[in-house]
């Protein structure tokens, strides 16, 4: 099953296709081009949102990876 993310980078390449058709007036040129703006910004959140939960992984693996310290 596709994730979020890897449907929205499909949607992009239909996009891009279908911006790549000579046939393709100027009108749906932009309306297409909005629809990629606004798939891009959904991209972008996903990988926010997938760097954050990395970096909180990241940061526990290293606190149970610290070596003991005796006060």
């Amino acid at each position: 099953m596709k994730t979020d993310f890897e449907k929205i980078i499909a949607e992009l390449e239909s996009l891009t296709k279908r911006l790549e058709d000579p046939n393709v007036n100027l009108s749906e040129s932009i309306e297409l081009f909005n629809q990629g703006v606004a798939l891009s910004k959904k991209c972008l959140k996903e990988l926010d949102e997938s760097k954050g939960k990395i970096s909180i992984l990241t940061d526990e693996i290293n606190n149970i990876s610290k070596p003991f310290e005796a006060e």
